[in-house]
């Protein structure tokens, strides 16, 4: 009886766990199917026409995760540079710019151009850009940048950073330029990389898959473990038989 009692509580050990390594794998695969859909989605608002900034985003506001990605038109002036150092594309130069063709006063942060040498002249007059709105960034990318009389770095590309500095209301995000038109003539500029916000699922898709090989694996050798050993046993008892008989023979 005890024997029969011990080897139902092994199997329902091991049906247990080899459930939970099934569900482990069916919870990356979901992982994985949900990256690929957001992945989708942003691809897919990245390829909508421009709008104008003022119809999907106001001063003040957080920044509405569907409106991500979007490519928006906006005019203003330039008031202020700055440099975002430690970014993918290098050093940036990064100017706030003061939208005139909104409703209310607001002004926002444009990711202008790549730096390769010093800081460029800002166009003094009206500008219309054509940009691409990505959330405001949450993490410093240069940790010793420091905003000052004497300096310009940003730690991130962020309009938070200019709170209290700013009379104007600002815009949550920035916006990543594309084109910039002064009186009339487009500026040359060393365009920054076009480029859209990760999803915020973390990992990568193929990171996913591998895990819900692995855990699906544990699964199975979780489950042939007993049999196994069955064999194992076996083996082991059919080996010993063969050496009995073995030293037996005269």
């Amino acid at each position: 009886m005890k024997t029969v009692v011990k080897k139902i509580a092994i199997a329902l050990a091991l049906l247990i766990t080899a459930s939970i390594f099934v569900s482990l794998g069916l919870w990356q695969a979901s992982r994985a199917n949900q990256l690929q859909e957001v992945k989708r989605e942003l691809d897919a608002i990245s390829k909508i026409a421009p709008v104008a900034l003022s119809e999907i985003h106001q001063p003040r506001v957080p920044l509405d995760g569907q409106f991500v990605n979007r490519k928006v038109e906006v005019s203003g002036r330039y008031v202020a540079q700055f440099i975002a150092r430690g970014q993918e594309s290098g050093d940036l130069e990064v100017a706030l710019l003061e939208v005139s063709d909104a409703l209310e006063p607001g002004a926002i942060l444009v990711a202008r151009q790549a730096i390769t040498g010093g800081l460029t002249a800002l166009p003094q007059g009206e500008v219309r850009l054509q940009a691409r709105l990505l959330p405001a960034q949450q993490e410093d990318r240069d940790p010793s940048a420091r905003l000052s009389e004497a300096s310009n770095d940003l730690v991130r590309i962020s309009g938070a950073l200019l709170e209290g500095d700013v009379q104007t209301p600002l815009y949550d995000g920035y916006l990543l330029l594309q084109s910039e038109v002064s009186e009339g003539v487009s500026s040359q500029l060393r365009v920054i990389p076009d480029q859209i916000a990760r999803p915020t699922v973390p990992g990568y898709y193929w990171q996913h898959i591998a895990y819900v090989v692995i855990w699906f694996l544990m699964a199975v050798v979780t489950l042939y473990l007993p049999f196994y050993q069955r064999r194992r046993t076996k083996l082991l008892s059919s080996n010993g038989e063969s050496a009995s008989v073995v030293r037996s023979e005269p």
